[in-house]
Formats: C-alpha cells, structure tokens, sequence
C-alpha cells in the first residue's frame, strides 16, 4: 500500500468516535418533496441528538485487498472536545490507545512499539483542504461533515441530496433519507479522484437519541481501497468521564 493511503487508513482507523436529541421526530406523512431546503434542514437536525458525553463499545472491521482484521474498541467522547479509545484484538489482547481533542492527535500502539502526536495535517494532505476536529467528528456521528447549502439541494430517488465544493478542490456530497431524515451517506472527492465515502446502514433511538448503529467508510485511492465496518455494540450518554492517556517510554515517533 502507498504511502498516501497509508495514511488516510490510519484517519480512518483512529477516527471511530459517535454522536447526537432535540426530539425523535420524523416526517409525518406530509408530502415534502416540495418544502424547501430550509424545512428538510430543520427536520433533519431535529432528529439529531444532543449530549454532552458518550461512551461505549465498538465493533470494527479493516481490510484492504491483501489483508483484514477484527478490533474491538471502548470509546468515550465529550463533544466538541475530546474523543477517546482504547483497541484490543479479539477483545482480549490491548494493541492501541488514541486521544483526539480539537487541537491535538495522539496515539500509540503496542505491536511495533510506536506513537504519533501531532495534528490534523495528514488528513489536510489526503483531503486537499484544511480538516478540523469537528469535521471528522460530525462525518462518524451522522452529522454533515460540511455545513449544509440550501441553495445546493437536489431531489432524487427518495432522498435528498446536497453537493457543492470545497475550496474549488474537493467535492462533497450528503444524501438525506426524505422518509426517515436521517444520512444516509457523505462523500469526499479531490482533484486526483482520491475519495472517501461513508454509508449509514442503520440507526438506533436511545432514550430517544437517534444513534448511528452500523457504517461503512471506503477511502479509495487509484486502485487501492480501504474498507473500515464499524458497528455499535452499546452507547451510554452524559455518564461523567476521565481520559487516560500517556505515551509509553522508548516507543518510536512516527512521522507521518
């Protein structure tokens, strides 16, 4: 695998984080393929969760054309501030910690006894614009990665579709379920016909909270591609957190 895709596969590896409730409403049988944007906005983010922390266990999947894996990882996550997670394989065998906050990434892990602590430049060299911390979190809760455009929206196939550009370099897209209102997927694409795909199989009502409950990302570059399942196996809000987090001694620094 290059060197390029390398890289976008550990985003998307240590990028596993979740979410947002206003009310649990959907639509209520009214016709609105021909409201306006404004109102399929409003409805959408009226479906959405609010929270001030969550946490849980994931269920994750990687593979590529040569080679697959199986982790599982216990998650906490304050919004907007901090995304936490702990990787083992076959549940049992630790092999990896990340703390993410809007400033800052770090991570290490143990198998060849390295770590990287740094920022969000690697995914700025993948994507071609500036990615912040609430860009990648909204893409892995169910949130537009970008800001919705009203003026930008389409109708189709029973969903609605959002596209515009970003910066003139980067295409993105996100499609809105019109009977659910719920993502239904969000892509990326560069000038060099790099992209990053996320699609939303399902989501879950907790406490009334809607949730996303399974996702598959798909990061493509030439004729590689990296295929990330993440399902959610619990998700607990607003429990009061702590975030350990230290970088072993004589672990190797990455520079990515």
């Amino acid at each position: 695998m290059n060197k390029s895709l390398k890289r976008i596969s550990l985003v998307l590896i240590i990028f596993i984080s979740l979410t947002g409730c206003k009310s649990s409403k959907v639509g209520t049988g009214e016709d609105l393929k021909e409201k306006s944007a404004r109102a399929v906005i409003r409805t959408f983010e009226n479906n959405l969760a609010e929270f001030k922390t969550v946490n849980g266990k994931i269920k994750a999947g990687y593979e590529t054309e040569s080679s697959s894996q199986s982790i599982s990882i216990t998650y906490r996550i304050e919004k907007d501030k901090a995304i936490w997670m702990s990787a083992k394989v076959m549940g049992l065998l630790p092999i990896a910690k990340v703390y993410i906050t809007p400033d800052r990434f770090q991570y290490y892990e143990k198998i060849n006894r390295t770590y990287f602590d740094g920022d969000f430049s690697m995914a700025k060299e993948f994507l071609g614009v500036e990615v912040n911390f609430e860009n990648l979190q909204n893409l892995l809760i169910g949130r537009p990665m970008y800001e919705l455009k009203r003026n930008q929206m389409l109708f189709d196939d029973n969903a609605y579709v959002f596209l515009q550009n970003i910066k003139s370099i980067l295409a993105f897209s996100a499609i809105i379920d019109s009977g659910k209102f719920e993502m239904k997927s969000q892509s990326l694409v560069n000038t060099k016909n790099e992209s990053l795909k996320v699609d939303y199989f399902k989501f879950q009502s907790i406490d009334n909270k809607r949730f996303p409950s399974k996702l598959l990302m798909k990061a493509k570059k030439d004729d590689e591609e990296v295929l990330i399942d993440i399902d959610y196996r619990s998700v607990i809000f607003d429990e009061e957190l702590s975030f350990p987090f230290s970088i072993p001694n004589n672990y190797e620094r990455l520079e990515l």
